[in-house]
């Protein structure tokens, strides 16, 4: 295989993975519920118990998890992009992952022993890990940004009366990680198991 050749098969590879990348957060995205049913004032009331509060967390949760992980999202941003050095140390990880598993066309060897795909991962997981949380405070902003973010989303969905909003949803719910199954294609709906 000519160096053309390969460079035009990876070329191809990277535009398909990015066009199933888009696809699929465009399917999560479009699964948000809008922004005046999570500020309708009148639908907060302070919770009667403890069992109360946990009831509307947990239908809460399932209804608005693409909204509450959407806002986990922005706010662990403006913590990184608030501490310049996590930016630094995200972006060096960021970069050592694409040039890992992207860039690098020959496979990765440790002494004389090819490293399978699994112990890549595993690899580059611990190594993002220990440079993360050991050797920089970016670790540290991370836990802050989603405590901060795990406080108001569990004061948003303690406090917010449900009322009605599940009736639709009983039928659908599978689980809070099910809008991460991928999209119907031609027609055809996903089952959601393989």
């Amino acid at each position: 295989m000519t160096d053309a050749a390969t460079t035009t098969t990876t070329t191809t590879g990277a535009l398909g993975a990015l066009s199933r990348v888009k696809e699929s957060a465009q399917h999560v995205l479009g699964q948000q519920r809008p922004m005046s049913e999570i500020l309708d004032v009148s639908t907060y009331a302070r919770p009667l118990s403890f069992g109360d509060a946990t009831s509307r967390m947990q239908k809460n949760l399932n209804y608005f998890r693409i909204n509450y992980l959407v806002f986990m999202t922005c706010v662990l941003t403006t913590f990184i992009l608030f501490n310049p050095s996590s930016v630094v140390v995200f972006g060096g990880v960021s970069a050592a992952w694409a040039y890992v598993f992207s860039v690098r066309q020959e496979p990765l060897k440790l002494g004389d022993r090819e490293l399978s795909h699994r112990e890549t991962i595993m690899g580059m997981s611990a190594l993002s890990a220990f440079v993360i949380f050991m050797l920089t405070s970016a670790g540290t902003v991370l836990f802050s940004g989603m405590g901060v973010a795990l406080l108001a989303i569990g004061a948003h969905s303690a406090a917010r009366v449900p009322d009605d909003l599940f009736i639709e949803d009983a039928n659908d719910n599978k689980g809070f990680f099910s809008f991460l199954e991928p999209p119907a294609r031609n027609g055809h709906v996903s089952s959601g198991t393989v």
